[in-house]
């Protein structure tokens, strides 16, 4: 379960990172472009969805400091681990981490690397056996204190919300793989259907070749055994082809719906490229252009009343002059 988990655990992270830095990304955006599958571009115009490659841009860059640095990031990672050890103040491994994050902010050096060297920092101390991101980046908002004491409370409690919700996911990911173990019901004493989904489980997304090598069968055989799973509602498969698939746990359907389909040819058309008249390409044009399009509706003119409100209006204002010739005449009889 330590792969899915970690996997998972570092998509919240990267996504809680983004908005700190505000870009707003859909995680599931970032899992399809890590598994080379192409996801669908969002936005209405030109400039929403360049926003939405470099949010994707940028997720993938920390992805890369968490996940694979190169080795500019490598040594980034190693200098502010090394900073980190350099700055014990004697209050503990946690605290001591928190103090060490406030002041290398302050020297005004990138974050990313120090976040990365965290989890290597609590892995040499035996806080955490697994590399989760743990950082309280929540504390470096605008709206947080800075002096060193307010920022140490704030930066604690960033950190227990980000435990809290790894612990969350752990059970859902625990629910799951209890759920998909329910649903496969009762099996032959033989069956690899039980150790299937003890893979599903720990493995994100798992092909039929990769299921096949891991349990030693066929892959006809681990071809049926995803269909059953998939007709049972206890995988998903995520690419939208029939060669080539992935599955995931049933918990993984939100990647499918950001994945663009394949091109498939329209059927009965010839091949080569269509002509304008061609029947089939104008109704697959209209087709696409009537999904993605919602129908436009007029809305009518609404005619507002606004002679309550002036009345209101000139209510006040008579109250108001009542108001100052009374505060007028208090002030002459206090002078007198």
């Amino acid at each position: 379960m330590t792969p899915a988990v970690v996997f998972r655990q570092r998509l919240a992270a990267i996504q809680r990172h983004c908005a700190v830095d505000g870009w707003m990304i859909d995680p599931w955006y970032l899992v399809a472009e890590l598994h080379g599958l192409v996801p669908k571009v969002i936005g209405q115009d030109s400039f929403e969805r360049g926003t939405t490659v470099d949010a994707a841009s940028h997720a993938f860059t920390l992805w890369r400091w968490y996940a694979h640095p190169d080795e500019v990031q490598t040594n980034a990672i190693a200098e502010a681990e090394a900073f980190l050890n350099d700055q014990s103040s004697g209050w503990g491994p946690i605290l001591n981490a928190g103090i060490a994050f406030h002041r290398w902010l302050g020297s005004g050096r990138p974050r990313a690397s120090f976040c990365a060297a965290l989890g290597r920092y609590r892995s040499s101390y035996d806080i955490l056996r697994t590399p989760l991101i743990l950082t309280g980046i929540e504390a470096v908002t605008p709206g947080a204190p800075w002096e060193i004491e307010s920022w140490l409370c704030c930066w604690l409690d960033a950190l227990l919300a980000e435990v809290r919700e790894t612990h969350d996911l752990l059970r859902q990911l625990e629910r799951a793989k209890r759920q998909a173990l329910e649903r496969c019901g009762a099996q032959r004493r033989h069956s690899r259907a039980p150790q299937a989904i003890n893979i599903l489980a720990i493995q994100p997304l798992v092909s039929a070749s990769m299921l096949a090598d891991r349990l030693g069968m066929s892959l006809k055989s681990a071809l049926q055994l995803l269909s059953v799973f998939q007709d049972r509602g206890i995988v998903v498969e995520v690419t939208h082809r029939a060669a080539h698939s992935l599955f995931g746990l049933a918990g993984m359907a939100s990647l499918r719906d950001v994945v663009t389909p394949p091109n498939r040819p329209v059927p009965g058309r010839k091949r080569g490229r269509p002509r304008k008249n061609d029947p089939f390409t104008a109704q697959s044009v209209l087709a696409e252009e009537s999904a993605q399009l919602p129908p436009p509706t007029r809305l009518d003119p609404v005619q507002f009343d606004y002679e309550d409100l002036a009345a209101a209006m000139n209510q006040a204002d008579e109250a108001m002059m009542r108001s100052s010739r009374l505060i007028a005449r208090l002030k002459g009889k206090m002078a007198s």
